[in-house]
């Protein structure tokens, strides 16, 4: 008798699933199609092509004479990837694949010679490689993933973010995780209070037990959500109170709220983060099923002297204690979260508790509202 093979995934084997009313965020594997994304700091596309994978699509960014291309990073003649290419033709717009030659433009990707076949090659004129629309803004660039015309870039990108006056401090990098889960971290209303209590950032804060009347708001094609007053210490039934030590005289509560919404196609923005004056955006740009690159950007106007000590103040301090330690322990739980919804089935599987009715009215909004989910194919 021949033995059947194993499942391999515990959705195979489970007898039963969960049906959700948002069907297309958990399509959503790769992301939402036709939004604009950043892909790369500014700085770091000079004079050699960067390979950058985004929502699945291998793409190549190019700078040409001070302008930035983006391209499938892949010759159609055999598939190597074009971002080993060089420009052999100065003072073109051009690529040229380092296998046999063949010559793109950056501009429209249409092949414009094939070195290794002569200047009469018949191959010219006949293919060509997708490009991606781009934009290149405030020490970033900005590429359009989509088959639909690009919306203005200034609907896609928050205002905060492009006033003249708004100075930035970023940090790019890659994490492990599903962009979903990152995504729906920062937008969490419960578990900061929880999680944080030991960050640096938090040393005098003051963290309450838990929130009360948490409930989803929906504005401005975002998801936020409003709550009744927090609760410092609670009373828990055959347990105790907790927490025992609420009345440290360090700390202190936070005097402002902070005010969090996530925007499709999947970018956070926090007022204020880590303090105030500043506002924080955070971009989980996925690269493929189980990894994201994560943009975190901190947000100030102010102009001249003022600027520089932001900038001063970003990078000797506010930087590591926000973006490096106090979200480095949402990057660790992202992590650890992936393997149960990529692997278990967890999207199905999943038990949600009372203040998660956010994360359920995002699920939602997106299977509503979200131009296109990103294919696998």
């Amino acid at each position: 008798m021949t033995q059947q093979p194993l499942p391999t995934r515990i959705e195979e084997i489970s007898p039963t699933r969960k049906s959700t009313p948002w069907s297309r965020y958990e399509a959503a594997v790769l992301g939402f199609r036709n939004y604009w994304y950043p892909a790369m700091l500014s700085r770091r596309l000079r004079r050699k092509p960067v390979a950058v994978q985004l929502l699945g699509e291998k793409l190549v960014f190019v700078r040409s004479q001070g302008k930035c291309y983006a391209l499938e990073n892949r010759c159609p003649h055999r598939g190597v990837p074009l971002s080993i290419g060089t420009c052999e033709f100065p003072g073109t717009h051009t690529i040229t694949c380092r296998y046999h030659g063949w010559t793109f433009d950056l501009s429209d990707g249409l092949c414009v010679a094939a070195i290794t076949d002569g200047p009469d090659s018949s191959i010219v004129g006949k293919v060509r490689v997708s490009t991606y629309p781009v934009e290149e803004r405030k020490g970033l660039v900005w590429v359009f993933i989509g088959d639909q015309k690009p919306p203005p870039f200034e609907e896609d990108v928050p205002e905060d973010i492009l006033d003249e006056k708004a100075v930035l401090g970023i940090r790019v990098t890659q994490r492990i995780g599903n962009w979903r889960l990152a995504a729906e971290n920062g937008l969490d209303a419960s578990h900061a209070a929880y999680l944080h209590r030991n960050a640096w950032l938090t040393v005098f804060r003051r963290f309450p037990a838990y929130k009360t009347n948490v409930l989803p708001e929906i504005s401005n094609r975002s998801v936020g959500y409003t709550q009744g007053p927090s609760v410092l210490s609670g009373e828990y039934p055959a347990l105790g109170r907790w927490p025992q030590n609420e009345q440290q005289w360090w700390k202190n509560p936070r005097k402002r709220p902070t005010v969090s919404a996530l925007h499709l196609p999947g970018f956070l923005r926090v007022d204020p983060f880590p303090t105030p004056g500043i506002v924080h955006f955070e971009w989980y740009v996925p690269s493929d099923e189980r990894h994201h690159h994560y943009f975190q950007i901190s947000v100030k106007k102010t102009t001249a002297l003022n600027a520089w000590r932001f900038r001063l103040a970003y990078w000797l301090w506010w930087r590591w204690l926000g973006h490096v330690d106090f979200n480095g322990q949402d990057a660790e739980m992202v992590q650890l979260m992936d393997p149960f919804y990529s692997e278990e089935g967890g999207w199905g599987r999943e038990r949600l508790f009372r203040p998660d009715v956010v994360l359920t009215a995002w699920r939602k909004y997106c299977h509503e509202n979200a131009r296109a989910a990103q294919s696998r194919e």
